[in-house]
């Protein structure tokens, strides 16, 4: 049980920081505080929105992070949120990528003449994606109470 806890532990605490780093570099991009060619605009626009949801998914997972080192059992808790976070804004991001690779190319539009797909990956859905997988390969450690901790 300390093993899964501290592989829980080492996650929140690598999601919490990635995502808040992207979120907060996204945010300083979209307010001016960052020049908008500090990294490349493809990979890290200048949306304020975007950085603050994924700072507010970072918050949920570095707050589990925070549960855990207590030796608390809620932070499992603050794991699940933060993957269905994840993986929520991750599906939005694809729905939006799909969307634009429908107006760029099968139906060109106005607006998308110079868009790539390149253009159309956004770190929420990198981050998205990357969730998934961890989850699916790694789901028994997810599972929210072990068998032996059920009595009848």
């Amino acid at each position: 049980m300390e093993n899964e806890n501290r592989t829980l532990t080492c996650f929140t605490l690598l999601w919490g920081a990635t995502y808040l780093g992207i979120g907060g570099l996204q945010v300083m991009k979209g307010t001016g505080l960052l020049p908008h060619d500090f990294i490349s605009a493809s990979l890290f626009p200048p949306a304020v929105a975007g950085g603050l949801v994924l700072a507010i998914v970072g918050a949920v997972y570095l707050h589990g992070t925070v549960e855990f080192s207590k030796g608390s059992f809620e932070g499992k808790a603050y794991v699940y949120v933060g993957i269905v976070l994840s993986l929520l804004f991750g599906a939005l991001y694809l729905l939006t990528f799909i969307a634009d690779v429908v107006n760029a190319r099968v139906l060109p539009a106005d607006g998308f003449e110079q868009w790539t797909l390149l253009s159309g990956i956004k770190p929420a859905l990198c981050l998205g994606l990357i969730s998934l997988a961890v989850y699916t390969a790694e789901g028994k450690t997810f599972r929210l109470q072990d068998s032996e901790g059920i009595t009848e």
